[in-house]
């Protein structure tokens, strides 16, 4: 039997066959080994744990509280485009509701001034003018067709007047009561006063139609003026020469334009205004004393 000899020269060659498998794994080891047991080491001291920890919770915070103040501000973003666009669809819908009620009023307006000159006018196209002769209307005939004008205009009040702005509704509805008041019988009162009341109706229906004209853009809005008082003395009728009255609306010039044919200024500034015969008509301070005038 062979025994291992021990000579220095076996020991030397297992050292040399040793050292390539050293270096083999010096070669494959991790290069992340030497940083986790430093970082390891650092944990292990006392304090290092907790201020690892505080990093963590001051980058959490961070993070929450960014999140938080951008979406704040997203949020206010959104508010601010969403207030605009409300507030342009307000805008909107109040300017159509605006043109609406301008054209709804506009149309009420035209139909009560139509309304208003049917009133006022007399129909003259039933007559045979090429007739010898021509039946003058009776006075039963006279009242019948005066309260058929008079349901009409009462029938487009029903109609109309509940889309009148605010001021001038209660214009409407004194007119109203007006025509009301002069087509009723009233045999106790005096001719005088019932003349006079026709000449009220008449220049207040022009105030009236004036104050509807302007819904239109014709003229500036009139001023409200309380209605002609059927108990007050005088035989003045509303309207004509106020003197200044602060409650009468100033009819003078038209007033004398229905009774009379036409108004001549001289370069003098006289005014001279002419009758149904040519002639010229001296005004007096009593419109009756025109009216005699112009017969």
């Amino acid at each position: 039997m062979h025994h291992a000899s021990h000579s220095p020269f076996n020991t030397q060659a297992a050292d040399s066959a040793a050292q390539p498998r050293s270096r083999a794994r010096q070669v494959f080891a991790p290069m992340w080994l030497p940083a986790l047991h430093t970082k390891g080491a650092e944990l292990l001291r006392p304090g290092a744990y907790i201020g690892v920890v505080t990093e963590l919770l001051a980058a959490l915070l961070g993070a929450i509280v960014g999140g938080a103040l951008s979406a704040w501000i997203g949020s206010r973003q959104t508010a601010r485009v969403l207030k605009h666009e409300t507030d342009l669809a307000a805008a909107e819908r109040r300017e159509a509701q605006r043109v609406d009620d301008d054209r709804r009023r506009t149309f009420t307006a035209d139909q009560l001034i139509s309304a208003l000159a049917d009133f006022t006018t007399m129909p003259t196209d039933d007559h045979d003018w090429s007739a010898s002769f021509v039946r003058v209307s009776s006075t039963a005939e006279a009242h019948r067709d005066r309260n058929a004008r008079v349901s009409t205009l009462l029938q487009a009040s029903s109609s109309h007047a509940h889309a009148l702005p605010v001021e001038l509704r209660p214009r409407w509805d004194a007119l109203t009561w007006m025509v009301r008041f002069n087509n009723s019988r009233q045999s106790e009162r005096a001719s005088d006063l019932r003349r006079r009341d026709a000449h009220d109706l008449l220049n207040y229906i022009e105030y009236v139609r004036q104050s509807l004209s302007a819904l239109g853009g014709d003229h500036t809005a009139l001023p409200h003026f309380p209605a002609p008082d059927v108990r007050r003395k005088g035989d003045r009728p509303w309207g004509y020469e106020p003197e200044g009255r602060g409650d009468e609306f100033d009819l003078t010039q038209w007033h004398r334009s229905t009774r009379l044919l036409g108004r001549v200024k001289f370069t003098t500034g006289e005014e001279r205004w002419y009758g149904p015969n040519g002639l010229v008509v001296e005004l007096a301070d009593d419109p009756n004393d025109i009216d005699q005038a112009g017969d």
